[in-house]
């Protein structure tokens, strides 16, 4: 039960996301569900964008999403907690630089292409490619590239221990939604996968270091949030079978959901009966 507050799901992008909003837009009704965020804009404008809505606006929603950073909770007139999914920092770092050349509408598109993973991490043009969890859960909306320090990374861990009611990490997706379910009292946390990249491309060993000496605090917060999840994961009775049976409805939640996007009517209806 999220006990009259409001949720905060700081969304990082290519985490898995989009698949956790589907979930989270399903324990809300639409009117308590606001974005604050339009893709592909800088993170940290939602924070003035947001304190500038009235009072009614910022009272409204129960359930905020949005690609921001730590601090918007600082304008929510209610208690509020947030929530977050965090991912391996080498496999984010390149997830995202595959996005932004296979998207033309990216703002980093155009001065992208062409360049090697090497070329677009060296240039500074992408602060997603240094340190780009630290930025968000530590809330610092100032540091250049390259900048990041060990207070930065020492405030994210203790941002994420003190006002996040939950983290989940996109490599164990499942334990971290049936966690996420525990945390809120939320009983149908089933989901079907979005926006997911069709082929997972190998790292060279060279470019593979680069982006663990790039994201090196990220590596650390990573491992912290690890410690959380296992922590919980493991105090929770019964968690293994619980994870078997929520696999097993998932799937056929999974496949009912394609049933229902991808086949002709007639069809559907021949396979119901």
């Amino acid at each position: 039960m999220t006990d009259g507050r409001t949720v905060i799901f700081l969304h990082i992008g290519k985490t898995a996301g989009s698949t956790l909003r589907q979930i989270l837009k399903r324990q809300f009704p639409p009117r308590d569900v606001m974005t604050v965020r339009a893709h592909r804009r800088p993170r940290e404008e939602t924070l003035a964008e947001f304190a500038r809505l009235s009072e009614a606006e910022r009272l409204r929603p129960r359930l905020i999403m949005g690609h921001t950073v730590f601090g918007l909770h600082e304008s929510v007139p209610r208690e509020s907690t947030y929530i977050t999914m965090l991912r391996n920092p080498v496999r984010l770092a390149h997830s995202q630089y595959r996005y932004v050349l296979r998207t033309p509408t990216h703002r980093h598109f155009e001065a992208a292409s062409g360049m090697s993973l090497e070329q677009y991490v060296e240039s500074g043009m992408a602060m997603e490619m240094d340190n780009s969890q630290t930025r968000a859960l530590s809330g610092d909306l100032d540091v250049p590239y390259g900048a990041c320090t060990d207070e930065m990374l020492a405030r994210a861990k203790r941002h994420l221990d003190d006002h996040f009611s939950w983290v989940g990490l996109t490599e164990r997706f499942d334990e971290s939604i049936l966690l996420l379910g525990h945390a809120f009292g939320w009983r149908d946390v089933r989901y079907v996968s979005v926006k997911v990249a069709r082929q997972r491309a190998e790292l060279a060993p060279g470019d593979r270091a680069l982006l663990e000496r790039r994201n090196a605090l990220d590596i650390d917060l990573y491992e912290h949030a690890r410690a959380i999840v296992e922590r919980r994961i493991a105090d929770a009775d019964g968690f293994a079978a619980e994870l078997e049976a929520f696999q097993r409805a998932n799937a056929r939640y999974r496949w009912s959901g394609r049933i229902t996007h991808t086949w002709p009517a007639a069809l559907r209806r021949r396979v119901a009966r």
